[in-house]
């Protein structure tokens, strides 16, 4: 009887050992992980893969760092882009014809992009970054910008920039790429004082998006049109009565664009929503448990079966195997004594077909 294997890249923040990215192997049938490489990086706090799948970028407290991955999953380095002055970026993202990356840092409120040579390498004099002002409402997390998250839109035309504290999705201009990139104050997207939005995402049809907000614990969706974006749903993701202190992370969508996907650091827990693809409109289905405590972020592997979470606090990766049709999850397998793993990238294709 065969199963399906596929890579999971894992980043931590490290330790004196310096162990900021795990290449783990998941079985997809058992969950069972193995740790096949490691790299030694200072808080790799978030991964993206390139378009073709060839390389894999890294933020870490030496600004951005390129490697290309090898037959068997391991990563070797290639090229760095240094942000001096700035600490480790929160969170990056590639463009959809894979010739620029762009990456938001929390702690100063900036944003920033740079092109990409046709092998993936930064093209250091190309960088270009911008600094949010002003603050929020809620004090300390709002007392002054916190870029937190950037996303091309589907259609190319503009990058989407959430600040936590500004309680706004900022919206640039990108129809002159990199060079070109100009605020569009007019497209941005306000929230309600504290609200805290955290991360955007796109669903697969390019015209829904989706905003999680950490602070209200909160996720909204938005019809998306030539970088005009309409409220449809605000939903909240913690049980009806909640009283005790939770904050949202993680907001994904299912590969068939059918579901939404929201972590809880606290409550501990994934809300799960359908998704009306015509609409946007969202409707909750459950809030599960995962167990563990702080769980960073979570991704899917191909095929959405097998959901795979970094228990931050807990030092956890755990596998789940997940029901969509029951809407429930099942724990298979833990991978434990880690050091605050925070993010999950698994390869698009399976590593192999075993017996």
């Amino acid at each position: 009887m065969s199963h399906l294997v596929n890579l999971a890249y894992i980043g931590h923040y490290t330790d004196e050992t310096m162990l900021g990215i795990r290449v783990v192997r998941v079985d997809c049938e058992s969950g069972a992980m193995e740790v096949l490489h490691t790299v030694q990086i200072a808080n790799a706090v978030w991964l993206v893969q390139s378009k073709d799948g060839s390389c894999i970028y890294s933020a870490c407290n030496d600004g951005l760092v390129a490697f290309r991955v090898q037959p068997d999953g391991a990563l070797e380095e290639f090229s760095r882009l240094p942000l001096p002055g700035l600490t480790a970026p929160c969170h990056a993202v590639v463009s959809a014809d894979g010739s620029c990356l762009a990456w938001a840092e929390y702690r100063n409120g900036v944003i920033g992009a740079v092109e990409l040579d046709a092998d993936g390498a930064f093209r250091q004099d190309t960088l270009r970054t911008v600094r949010h002002e002003g603050r929020g409402f809620s004090s300390p997390r709002q007392d002054s910008p916190h870029a937190h998250c950037v996303r091309f839109t589907p259609d190319g035309k503009f990058l989407c920039a959430v600040d936590l504290s500004l309680d706004a999705v900022k919206v640039y201009d990108f129809t002159g790429g990199v060079s070109g990139l100009a605020a569009r104050p007019e497209l941005d997207l306000h929230f309600a004082p504290g609200t805290g939005p955290r991360h955007i995402v796109f669903h697969p049809n390019g015209h829904l998006a989706f905003v999680i907000s950490e602070l209200a614990s909160r996720v909204a969706s938005y019809r998306y049109s030539d970088g005009v974006f309409e409220l449809v749903s605000d939903e909240s993701l913690l049980p009806d009565g909640f009283s005790g202190t939770s904050i949202a992370a993680a907001v994904k969508v299912s590969e068939d664009g059918g579901e939404l996907y929201c972590s809880n650091r606290g409550h501990d827990s994934l809300a799960v929503f359908s998704i009306d693809q015509a609409t946007g409109a969202l409707s909750r289905r459950a809030i599960l448990p995962l167990g563990g405590s702080f769980p960073r972020d979570f991704a899917f592997a191909p095929g959405g079966r097998i959901l795979l979470a970094c228990l931050k606090k807990s030092g956890i990766l755990r596998t789940y195997a997940y029901d969509r049709a029951a809407c429930s999850l099942a724990p298979l397998a833990d991978l434990s004594g880690l050091y605050r793993p925070l993010f999950v990238l698994f390869s698009p294709q399976p590593l192999a077909t075993n017996p």
